[in-house]
């Protein structure tokens, strides 16, 4: 086993195992109950609004919502679907724009490729990027994310400014853990923004798309980030109790690890409490003609986790 170059604050561990004995029960069942329940807007699925945080941050005497992170990792580890390792790992990012706590777990999809595993870390960034917001600290359960995920972190513009904790007390921002990053910079790129516009004149040119669907799939193209392909694309997933979750692409300068839209679109069914199986159909929209082609690999992925749901797949293009 290789000892961890990092210090831990002994304080700050004592302190966070002293919580866990106190309150830490009271919290997970109340952390538990705020995150399952329905909610009308798909974009609050697996989150605790800033209101919520500071109310349990006050009653049970945290210091910050930073301890109430740490002490809400083992309800995001209860997310996780990780039916090939059998390894669950949690996440809870803080947003910096809204102060919100965001839960999220790994996913690993039986009879699709390894690389369609979405870690925890990426999880969360990618429900925050969904928000339109950016992430300020993550806790996990250990400040030691695997290169994955540190690639995948560090594709933001915020990226020198994340700070990582754990209940072991590491207190280590994502500059340390990645000191020489490869970082959009090095192909000409600015890193990525939780609310840009990247593509904002988007136009379907072929496919049958439902008017409803046409739109969310315009709303959350025109935020991909695919600066590298130039082929931005979208999903959304139709479930069989009428709702819509939607999600773009999100491409990394070092190409792997890059995360597909229909990965992404099923964080945001696994943050709105539905199952593989809840899938009735799924649109993707790709950009023709490019040098990448999403479409044999959402047909895949989709066949393997929801084999009766119909894929369909429309074109669009753009001028930018």
């Amino acid at each position: 086993m290789i000892e961890a170059p990092f210090r831990a604050d002994a304080t700050v561990a004592r302190r966070v195992a002293e919580l866990s004995t106190r309150v830490g029960g009271a919290v997970e069942a109340e952390v538990r109950a705020l995150v399952a329940a329905p909610s009308v807007d798909v974009l609050g699925g697996s989150t605790l609004p800033a209101a919520a945080v500071a109310d349990l941050v006050e009653r049970h005497g945290l210091a910050s919502d930073r301890e109430l992170a740490l002490l809400a990792l083992p309800i995001a580890g209860a997310m996780a679907r990780p039916p090939i390792s059998g390894y669950r790992v949690g996440a809870v990012g803080i947003e910096g724009e809204t102060g919100a706590l965001v839960l999220g777990a790994n996913l690993e999809f039986p009879g699709a490729d390894l690389g369609s595993t979405v870690h925890a870390e990426g999880f969360v960034a990618l429900r925050a990027r969904r928000r339109g917001a950016t992430l300020e600290t993550l806790a996990v359960r250990e400040a030691h994310p695997c290169a994955h995920c540190r690639q995948t972190l560090a594709e933001s513009a915020a990226a020198d400014d994340l700070e990582i904790i754990d209940p072991l007390g590491h207190e280590l921002r994502l500059a340390e853990l990645y000191p020489w990053p490869f970082r959009p910079a090095a192909l000409g790129v600015d890193g990525d923004r939780a609310d840009a516009i990247a593509w904002p004149d988007l136009a379907f040119v072929a496919g049958d798309v439902p008017g409803d669907v046409s739109d969310l799939l315009l709303e959350v193209g025109a935020r991909a980030h695919a600066p590298y392909s130039d082929a931005p694309s979208a999903v959304v997933l139709q479930l069989r109790d009428g709702r819509f979750l939607a999600a773009a692409a999100f491409e990394s300068v070092a190409f792997n690890p890059s995360i597909t839209a229909l990965q992404a679109a099923l964080v945001e069914l696994v943050a709105a409490h539905a199952e593989a199986e809840d899938i009735a159909g799924a649109w993707l929209a790709r950009a023709p003609g490019r040098s990448i082609d999403p479409a044999p690999g959402f047909r895949a992925l989709l066949s393997a986790v929801a084999p009766s749901a119909e894929a369909r797949v429309a074109e669009w293009r753009s001028g930018a």
